[in-house]
């Protein structure tokens, strides 16, 4: 795989699994009506994954439009390796509380 194929591989998936992770926390935060800390918790973190999908998709515009001034598209992907871990991260953790 090229690098910017890799680039846009982690942008692509950082936006999916952001996308899931805001439909999840986004579902509490509606659906329940426990106590405060835990809404609270739920908005933050429903917060959190809609300004990855932004950032992911800003990161895209901007990786096109500045292709090859700005950062080598090595850099430029590992730079952007952060994001997708922490967002898949916690998208393990709502897999694995589905799951039991």
């Amino acid at each position: 795989m090229s690098i910017p194929g890799l680039v846009i591989g982690q942008d692509v998936t950082t936006a999916l699994f952001g996308a899931m992770n805001a439909g999840y926390f986004g579902g509490y935060l509606w659906r329940t009506t426990g106590r405060r800390s835990r809404r609270l918790g739920a908005a933050a973190l429903t917060l959190v994954s809609c300004a990855s999908i932004v950032e992911a998709a800003f990161s895209q515009s901007l990786f096109w439009s500045q292709r090859g001034d700005l950062f080598s598209n090595g850099l430029w992907a590992l730079l952007r390796l952060p994001l997708l871990v922490a967002t898949l991260l916690i998208s393990a953790i709502i897999i694995r509380r589905a799951l039991t």
